[in-house]
């Protein structure tokens, strides 16, 4: 099943490789997806300020500066996820630094209670760095692309995407690819040269977020709150539960990206407050929910099975059924 990045996936599978580069602190991505990066710092001395910034956006066999001049004396650390045009489940590139962050471009001062000062939070990589260096982090995956192969393998990945039959992403410009990327020149109107570059890179970018609008489920939050959300699964095959979902007052989210396969999906949802806390209308909590049980935790998670939540040592709370009528795209109204 296709997820959206609220819904947690650890690639503990991806590497992560620092080195020393001339230029400013730049993220390189010899990966075959689309990234946003983020980086976070942590001063040193008795009174250390600490501050998180976001986000870059790394295209495969690129490299973009998440900050500029030489590094200084603190602690560094890095943070990066695929972005929401892909299909299937977003991909983390994440430690165990937790630093505050936003769906969109941010700057935050402090990495404590994330939450109750309504942001999201991930947790970063610690990079070990040297002051008055200026620095790379490189983001792979275990297949070990080059920056032009990860560059091919990118294209072939935007173009399954766009719903193009790719039967391999492996980074190697066949006459298949060349063919698929073609094909998708000549129907944007473009000149059908095969070549794979940055234009092409974005353009494909533009192409897959146009397909995800037409395709899995979104949770549209119709209150003056900030809503936040989880979904769950109940198969044969794929029994989980994920969040947390973002949502902001009067906006929609992508919960499940692709094709919707499955007849009923689970959702549960609760609107905060400023202050961090559960909302209430007319006395009572501004929670959806229902009578299906799942695992949750309170920072973000995606958890195998839902039985026995509290001896694995998850929360456990009940989510409601959503029919989708086997349509392809379904939105759920919070209101």
């Amino acid at each position: 099943m296709r997820f959206l990045l609220g819904l947690c996936f650890l690639l503990s599978t991806l590497i992560l490789l620092p080195s020393p580069a001339r230029a400013d602190y730049k993220l390189c991505n010899t990966t075959s997806y689309v990234l946003q990066g983020a980086v976070g710092i942590q001063g040193k001395g008795p009174t250390p300020e600490s501050h998180s910034q976001g986000w870059v956006r790394i295209l495969p066999g690129d490299c973009a500066s998440v900050l500029a001049g030489p590094i200084i004396d603190a602690n560094y650390c890095v943070f990066a996820r695929s972005i929401d045009a892909h299909q299937g489940p977003t991909k983390y590139f994440s430690g165990n630094e937790r630093f505050c962050t936003l769906p969109k471009d941010f700057l935050i001062t402090g990495r404590e209670s994330c939450a109750l000062r309504s942001y999201e939070s991930n947790d970063f990589i610690r990079v070990d760095t040297k002051a008055g260096d200026d620095w790379t982090t490189t983001f792979g995956e275990p297949r070990k692309y080059s920056l032009d192969d990860a560059r091919i393998a990118g294209a072939q990945r935007l173009l399954h995407d766009n719903g193009f039959r790719i039967a391999k992403i492996d980074g190697i410009a066949t006459k298949a690819t060349t063919r698929s990327v073609m094909a998708f020149q000549r129907a944007g109107g473009n000149e059908p040269n095969g070549v794979i570059d940055d234009a092409l890179i974005t353009t494909l970018i533009a192409g897959a977020e146009e397909e995800q609008k037409r395709a899995g489920l979104d949770l549209c939050n119709k209150t003056n709150y900030l809503v936040w959300a989880a979904i769950g699964l109940s198969g044969p095959d794929d029994e989980m539960s994920s969040g947390w979902i973002r949502i902001e007052p009067r906006q929609c989210a992508k919960a499940i990206k692709g094709r919707l396969t499955q007849s009923s999906y689970y959702v549960y949802a609760e609107a905060a407050d400023d202050k961090g806390q559960t909302a209430r209308l007319d006395g009572r909590p501004l929670v959806w929910s229902g009578r299906d049980t799942f695992c949750t935790k309170t920072t973000r998670f995606e958890i195998t099975g839902r039985d026995a939540c509290t001896a694995r040592g998850f929360d456990e709370r009940r989510f409601m059924r959503v029919a989708t009528g086997g349509k392809p795209v379904f939105a759920v109204t919070l209101k």
